[in-house]
């Protein structure tokens, strides 16, 4: 496979040997395949993802932290300090699918 990413963002796509693309402009082809996972020092708490730089290498970036501490409580996502319910949207690294697609592995629906 041939990896192709738009620089300095995680979006990036992969196509089959045989068949490379015509890549526009602020895309690049990769050196290598993206890595499946983060970097062995990063914590498993943070999110990030993987971005394709200019040179063609792949680059673990962190999502910032949000502002505050964030705590579940009574099924909810709230700020840690004042336990007022928070929009799931105004967080860092897509939290929102990824809440979404934990809730759906943990809590598969009832027949």
């Amino acid at each position: 496979m041939i990896w192709y990413g738009k620089i300095d963002t995680a979006e990036s796509f992969p196509v089959p040997d045989d068949q490379p693309w015509p890549y526009p402009e602020g895309w690049v082809q990769m050196n290598s395949d993206r890595p499946d996972m983060a970097p062995d020092y990063v914590s498993p708490t943070r999110f990030g993802a993987w971005f394709a730089r200019s040179t063609g290498a792949w680059e673990w970036v962190v999502y910032p932290d949000p502002p505050f501490n964030v705590v579940y409580h009574e099924g909810k996502l709230k700020n840690g300090d004042t336990l007022v319910e928070i929009d799931i949207a105004t967080l860092p690294g897509n939290i929102a699918a990824r809440l979404t697609a934990l809730e759906a592995a943990l809590l598969p629906p009832t027949p």
